[in-house]
């Protein structure tokens, strides 16, 4: 999974994520509606995920879109906080 991406202002983190995440949860919480371009789901030192990612957007409005539509919002009986990464 290698390094998450460079902070700027099309990248969103996402924390309090489901340690068992994928990737396509990741596209199917933010949906159709956001150019998602990709997803770094970090690891431990042990190599297991921690509960944090990255997501990628085409955009900068996609990723403020995003901050404002879905901070807070669920995945499974996690919700996930969502912070600007730049």
């Amino acid at each position: 999974k290698g390094d998450p991406p460079a902070g700027g202002p099309n990248v969103v983190k996402m924390r309090g994520l489901p340690y068992r995440v994928t990737e396509r949860d990741i596209e199917d919480f933010f949906g159709r509606g956001y150019d998602l371009r990709g997803v770094h789901i970090s690891s431990g030192h042990d190599g297991r995920p921690n509960g944090e990612a990255w997501a990628t957007f085409g955009s900068t409005d996609d990723a403020t879109r995003a901050l404002q539509e879905k901070n807070r919002a669920s995945i499974g009986s996690r919700y996930v906080e969502l912070f600007a990464s730049h």
